[in-house]
């Protein structure tokens, strides 16, 4: 039933670089131009792209049916075009665009960067660096060796991928049980119809690779945060540190091998935070652009991540423009370029209102539970109780028992800096975020899930991934800056 084999790994492997990584590149071509270059360019382009790919082929399916290679290239010309028009009509010089794609050797800055380190500091980097490769190759063995064995990542993701594999496509409008890839009704289908892509061009589901893409989001999330923090520190100790703080996570390892959809959701808040940020630090809008598409794109791949991440990620980054007194002249701004408007609304409407109509037209709506009125699943009492459960869950060996005390240093670095608002931002998103799942699980049947100690771990490790990513910036050398 299942196989496994050197050709096969590496045709999974180069179709789930390849394919999302040219539509990104035009697509963020097409819109952003020459803003990015380098790793950090090749990064957006990959997370962007399987974006682009899944939410483009989505929608073909509202004036035809069919998903598979045809398909695919069909949005490839479409985008390939648009960028020459632009070309052309902007009067542009082609090949500007390719010197983006050259990555700057920062190999012998790195080594004399790591040579000036003390020595506690060289310690902590050698270990950190070397839970992060000990942690890739695990992974790697088990993704390339072991097939979906957990119940809902297979219910919920890749039996629909399956399925729209099968198929040859997806029904949008039809009877609950024949739509989405028969899959759940209130779950995003793009993911699965991403996977079903691949496998077309693979001729062949298999139930092993099916999960390449999940190691891919964690290998590019590593390298994202490490690209990011020492853009900010251009410290080595600072950079690696987040990765070997989250990897000693619990259940990040199950999450990047097996097709849940926590840990990308996860990847996408970080990606969109930090677009959020970089505009706080930069007064650049065109990171404004990137936050929503990114934040977009984050909220259907789960089908709680509009109303708990990314809308709460946008009322954090609001709260900070409040309070630096910029919300004004950030909201005039954006009013009077029009191109930012306009491109802004092109991702609302062709990367987030698309499966919004789906589930309102099956009474869904912005509602994870499928009833018709989102309050009626709120608890008559509010469950105290599940806080007799928290000692056991931070304070285990086998659990978040570093977390406590990352969380308590962050803090109180932030008040050591207490006009750095941007980094205020960066821990602001994350603290709102977590506060908010404590009150779901305070009021309502979901406390149960808390007792029995299985959600809240999933949850509360995602969320600790999010904060545990910025935690080379925020614990960076703050009387340097």
């Amino acid at each position: 039933m299942f196989e496994t084999s050197f050709l096969l790994f590496i045709k999974a492997l180069f179709y789930n670089i390849i394919l999302p990584l040219i539509p990104g590149i035009l697509f963020l071509w097409i819109f952003f131009g020459k803003k990015f270059y380098g790793i950090l360019l090749y990064l957006l382009w990959w997370f962007v792209g399987v974006g682009v790919v899944s939410f483009s082929l989505f929608n073909l399916q509202f004036i035809r049916f069919g998903i598979g290679i045809s398909e695919y290239f069909l949005v490839l010309w479409i985008l390939l075009i648009v960028f020459v028009g632009k070309i052309l009509y902007k009067k542009l010089i082609f090949k500007e665009y390719f010197f983006t794609l050259k990555i700057k050797n920062i190999f012998f800055q790195i080594k004399d960067l790591f040579l000036s380190l003390s020595q506690i500091e060289i310690i902590f980097t050698f270990v950190c660096g070397i839970l992060w490769i000990f942690f890739l190759v695990i992974s790697f063995v088990h993704t390339t060796n072991f097939p979906t064995y957990a119940d809902d990542s297979f219910g919920n993701w890749n039996g629909p991928a399956y399925n729209i594999y099968q198929d040859g496509g997806i029904k949008v409008f039809w009877n609950k049980s024949e739509i989405l890839g028969r899959g759940r009704i209130g779950y995003p289908i793009f993911i699965p119809l991403y996977k079903s892509t691949i496998s077309q061009f693979m001729w062949w589901f298999n139930d092993i690779y099916i999960n390449m893409w999940q190691r891919l989001v964690l290998f590019g999330m590593m390298l994202f945060v490490f690209t990011i923090t020492f853009a900010k520190t251009k410290n080595i100790f600072y950079s690696v540190l987040p990765i070997g703080l989250i990897v000693a996570l619990p259940l990040v390892f199950f999450h990047s091998v097996e097709g849940y959809m926590e840990l990308p959701c996860a990847v996408y808040s970080i990606l969109t935070i930090w677009a959020f940020w970089k505009f706080l630090e930069e007064k650049d809008y065109s990171y404004i652009a990137l936050a929503l598409l990114l934040g977009f794109i984050l909220s259907h791949i789960k089908y709680d991540w509009l109303l708990w991440y990314f809308v709460w990620i946008v009322i954090s980054f609001t709260i900070i423009l409040v309070i630096t007194k910029q919300l004004n002249k950030f909201l005039l701004w954006f009013w009077k370029n029009t191109s930012k408007i306009y491109s802004s609304f092109f991702y609302f409407i062709f990367f987030l209102l698309p499966f919004l109509i789906v589930r309102s037209i099956n009474n869904l709506w912005l509602n994870p539970a499928e009833v018709e009125k989102w309050w009626i699943w709120l608890s008559q009492v509010t469950h105290w109780e599940i806080f007799s459960v928290f000692p056991s869950i931070f304070m285990k060996m086998d659990n978040y028992n570093s977390i406590v005390i990352i969380i308590l240093l962050i803090v109180w670095f932030l008040y050591t800096q207490k006009k750095n608002f941007n980094k205020y931002f960066l821990f602001l998103s994350w603290i709102i975020i977590f506060i908010i799942f404590i009150l779901v699980f305070l009021l309502t049947e979901n406390y149960l899930w808390v007792m029995n100690q299985t959600t809240v771990n999933r949850v509360f490790t995602m969320c600790f991934v999010m904060i545990l990513s910025f935690s080379g910036i925020l614990l960076y050398n703050h009387h340097d800056e």
